[in-house]
């Protein structure tokens, strides 16, 4: 299984381009894994998590192909982590050869917002209609919370975010053979009916990949994202529970600019309190 965070940041992008604070700044000076777009990952060449905005141009650079996704989990339809254009695009009326179709999973309420965000773009109707899905070369998949389901080599398990006010944001546990990752970005605090539910599967991972919106000097989370205290905590969770493999990775994603400090010193903070900070463009192999 391999894993490449095709975006990094937070939903204004890192550095905000039209901020001058201390690490937005800081951060255009240093460059390279400073410079982050929105969140999103890939899983081997057919899956991926989110279908922002900055996809196409972060597969371009880290040299990711797309053509061959047959899977997109979605977290939420936020727009850092969904642009309605890249379906529309593979509409024949683009003049789109589409190599496979895809399925786009999430809960009931991201996939109803999904139809409604089509419907005021264009005029192709309702991806609950077959004709729809067919003309966009897609398929919808329901995920119901807490349920594990199988979508060709990998099954997955949706559970609920804490974002917010937001209905229907999942986490995900993605499992292929032997190996799985959990990818629990956009969510503040776990309820304990996650944790339950998480002991219950029994799975471990081989990587955790957790939202750290905010940086240090938050000694309680907002109510929609995690800071460096919440993944601190969440990734011993997940270690005192059992919940990781002996050999586990745990890396934070989707960061903002509040308590940022550059890449490097920022990483180096995670590293001693059991963590690291994922860039774009990070790839990580697991074999066997």
């Amino acid at each position: 299984m391999q894993v490449t965070f095709l975006g990094t940041s937070a939903a204004p992008s890192m550095p905000n381009p039209f901020c001058v604070c201390q690490a937005c700044s800081g951060a255009r000076r240093a460059g390279g894994k400073n410079l982050r777009r929105r969140s999103a990952i890939a899983i081997n060449d057919d899956l991926m998590v989110d279908i922002g905005p900055d996809i196409a141009t972060a597969s371009f650079e880290h040299g990711v192909c797309l053509t061959g996704v047959e899977v997109c989990l979605l977290t939420h339809v936020h727009e850092d982590h969904f642009d309605a254009e890249f379906l529309m695009a593979r509409h024949e009326d683009y003049g789109t050869v589409v190599a496979k179709d895809m399925v786009l999973a999430g809960s009931i309420d991201t996939l109803r917002s999904i139809d409604e965000d089509l419907a005021g773009r264009c005029g192709y109707g309702s991806v609950f209609d077959h004709e729809t899905r067919r003309a966009l070369k897609i398929d919808l998949l329901t995920v119901e919370p807490f349920k594990k389901q199988v979508v060709g080599n990998y099954r997955f398990t949706g559970y609920p975010a804490n974002h917010g006010a937001e209905k229907g944001c999942l986490l995900y546990a993605i499992e292929q053979g032997r190996h799985a990752v959990f990818y629990g970005t956009d969510t503040s605090v776990f309820s304990e009916q996650v944790w339950e539910h998480l002991l219950l599967a029994g799975t471990q991972f081989d990587l955790l990949i957790l939202d750290h919106t905010y940086g240090i000097g938050f000694d309680v989370s907002p109510p929609d994202h995690l800071a460096s205290a919440g993944v601190i905590g969440h990734v011993d969770r997940f270690r005192r529970s059992g919940l990781l493999k002996g050999n586990a990775q745990a890396y934070a994603t989707h960061i903002s600019h509040e308590g940022y400090l550059e890449h490097d010193e920022l990483d180096a903070y995670a590293e001693a309190h059991g963590y690291r900070v994922a860039f774009d463009g990070l790839s990580l192999t697991f074999d066997g």
